[in-house]
């Protein structure tokens, strides 16, 4: 009997317990997986031994190879991997790839964030990048669109003037005096989590400001970072969809590259939304506005209703939305549909359950009203929106 030689799809920039690349594996795995390929794998640094590398995939002779934007001094080509078709994921500006690519949208990470803190109603905006900023072309394109959006809305909005040459204490100490000056309750954009949790947290518990009361604070990419700060756990996150962009590079590989007019894009999935952002706004919090909604937060998705909410403290219907409103720049009613729809969007980008279901496990009275709330919301139907972030 023949032996049928498996194939396989070689990914260069895999690291264990890193989260963006773990679900990028997946991603890539999933589309491994409709072809009955193979994944093989590597950790980007087999890039730094060329020959290695070159031997490497002579042995595995895989269909084609993904990997991650080259960072090194003197990256790779095309050419090194040719005949292998190759796929770069985000390949940064100004390097010498020319092969097909998979790229972040940028802008569309930047709306997101933007659209999450401009719900709130804030007086000024603030953005603060990726250190060290040199390197980092994706930071630098939020921090462009993010202005943008900010001036289209006629709003202020506060940059944080990154330095070339700086260690990390003086910057430190420069970043905690920014964070004292900015006012009150502005909403401020961290381009990824690495800076909320390694710079943004502790440089606001040295300026003796609180999040989210005197501040409002959204990051990228929903990754838990190794920190000693307790504030991160509470800042709200743009998640962006990686699993979507290691499918995408999977696929692109069976593509023909004359047929891209551009390159396939990925961008973010939702927001995680947390303390950060559910007691935002200008208005006054009291005590049991912060309990409302941490309530929601818990029952949501069981059936609660405004009504029923408002029930349980002693304060009139009237003075409970104004309050409500004040604090989250959106009604009771508008809280809960957006907490059930967290659920919803992570069930039908994880799991194959039917939106029959999801309604049913999310709240909805019935399949008919989730699908028309989320028409509103997302301007596509369900069934779509699987399709394009699954």
């Amino acid at each position: 009997m023949q032996r049928v030689e498996m194939r396989r799809i070689v990914y260069i920039g895999y690291r264990k317990g890193v989260s963006l690349r773990c679900r990028r594996f997946d991603g890539i795995c999933r589309f491994a997986r409709t072809r009955g390929w193979e994944v093989i794998p590597l950790d980007p640094d087999v890039e730094k031994d060329p020959e290695h590398l070159r031997e490497t995939l002579a042995r595995l002779d895989p269909v084609g190879v993904i990997r991650e934007g080259p960072r090194a001094r003197r990256p790779l080509t095309p050419r090194f991997f040719a005949p292998i078709p190759a796929v770069c994921i985000d390949p940064p500006a100004g390097v010498t790839w020319r092969g097909a690519a998979v790229v972040c949208d940028e802008a569309a990470v930047a709306k997101a964030a933007f659209c999450e803190l401009s719900s709130g109603l804030p007086p000024a905006y603030a953005v603060i990048s990726h250190w060290p900023a040199r390197g980092t072309p994706w930071a630098r394109s939020r921090v462009k669109a993010f202005r943008a959006l900010c001036r289209a809305e006629g709003k202020p909005c506060l940059v944080f003037p990154e330095r070339r040459e700086e260690d990390v204490a003086a910057r430190a100490a420069r970043l905690a005096a920014w964070v004292a000056a900015l006012p009150l309750h502005c909403a401020v954009f961290a381009v990824s989590d690495y800076a909320v949790q390694e710079d943004i947290a502790r440089a606001f518990v040295a300026a003796g400001r609180s999040l989210p009361r005197t501040a409002t604070l959204v990051g990228v990419d929903a990754v838990e970072v190794p920190g000693d700060s307790a504030i991160a756990a509470d800042v709200s996150s743009v998640r962006i969809d990686f699993e979507l962009s290691g499918f995408l590079a999977a696929k692109s590989l069976t593509e023909q590259p004359n047929r891209l007019k551009a390159p396939p894009s990925f961008g973010p999935l939702l927001v995680e939304r947390r303390k950060s952002t559910r007691t935002r706004g200008r208005g006054r919090r009291e005590p049991w506005i912060l309990d409302a909604v941490e309530a929601i937060r818990r029952k949501a998705c069981d059936g609660l209703t405004a009504a029923a909410l408002i029930n349980n403290y002693p304060v009139s219907k009237r003075l409970f939305n104004l309050r409500f409103r004040e604090a989250m720049g959106h009604s009771v009613h508008d809280e809960i549909i957006q907490v059930r729809l967290e659920s919803v969007f992570a069930l039908l980008a994880d799991t194959d359950t039917p939106v029959g279901a999801i309604a049913d496990m999310c709240g909805f009275g019935s399949a008919v009203e989730l699908r028309q709330v989320f028409k509103a919301k997302t301007k596509m139907s369900m069934t779509e929106w699987r399709a394009r972030h699954r």
